[in-house]
């Protein structure tokens, strides 16, 4: 299985920490979300030539050596999808793993997407509230729905109007067969709620399901955190001793 870290992103809403520098490039603990992120999936027995890293925004400073690099130059007006289009090559060839840069994670996670069964398959986090609470005052105002029946997702991403409309939190991993890929080239064809542009994760997700395809789940109750604002640098700075228990 090979592994795509999706990197182009600036971080904007990290504010100074991440002024000049990619998102990914952040500092949590003495090491980057880069660098820990590769740490998980070696720590899984991954090798770095099974490693591929889409670059955008200053990709001249990343360096991680042995890895392969994909680039999306577009990263200022494109959104994820199309990041992960830029690693094609891999994806209809080769079943692989989309992971966010800016998330810490378990590697029981990735071992455990090895051995599910589907095309597509999305582990979901468990404890979302417990962290959820800590980044908002109003953890609704920022989550999006997760609904699954026994381990299929049946809705993702629309806007909860009850948390019980939340059974889980995209992690921002999916696991993808060469075969799911053709059938989601196919379905970006069709039309879809946002421009192919702006296409993200979990709206591509969404219209899968409203198509019929097949997207099954799994969940975790490991350590996970996403760092997406400067609220979450500092709360993910408190619980950094957990992650690296977990994560390393």
């Amino acid at each position: 299985m090979k592994h795509i870290i999706l990197a182009a992103g600036r971080g904007s809403r990290m504010g100074d920490k991440t002024s000049g520098m990619p998102k990914c490039l952040l500092v949590l603990g003495g090491k980057t979300l880069l660098q820990r992120n590769i740490e998980t999936l070696e720590a899984v027995g991954a090798s770095r030539a099974d490693i591929g890293i889409v670059t955008g925004y200053r990709s001249d400073m990343i360096a991680e050596p042995g890895v392969r690099y994909f680039h999306n130059d577009e990263w200022e007006t494109t959104n994820m999808f199309v990041s992960l289009t830029k690693a094609r090559e891999w994806l209809i060839n080769d079943v692989c793993t989309m992971i966010y840069a800016d998330i810490l994670y378990s590697p029981k996670v990735i071992d455990r997407l090895e051995q599910a069964a589907g095309d597509i398959v999305v582990p979901y986090y468990t404890k979302y509230m417990e962290l959820w609470t800590q980044r908002l005052e109003n953890p609704l105002d920022d989550l999006e729905t997760f609904k699954f029946v026994d381990d299929r997702l049946t809705e993702i991403g629309k806007k909860p109007k009850a948390v019980e409309e939340v059974q889980g939190q995209y992690m921002g991993i999916i696991r993808l067969s060469p075969t799911s890929w053709k059938s989601i080239e196919e379905a970006v064809k069709l039309p879809m709620p946002k421009p192919l542009s702006r296409l993200d994760m979990t709206t591509l997700l969404q219209h899968l399901i409203t198509l019929g395809e097949e997207v099954r789940v799994f969940p975790n109750d490991e350590l996970w955190l996403e760092c997406d604002t400067e609220q979450d640098a500092r709360v993910n700075e408190k619980l950094i001793e957990k992650v690296k228990r977990c994560c390393i």
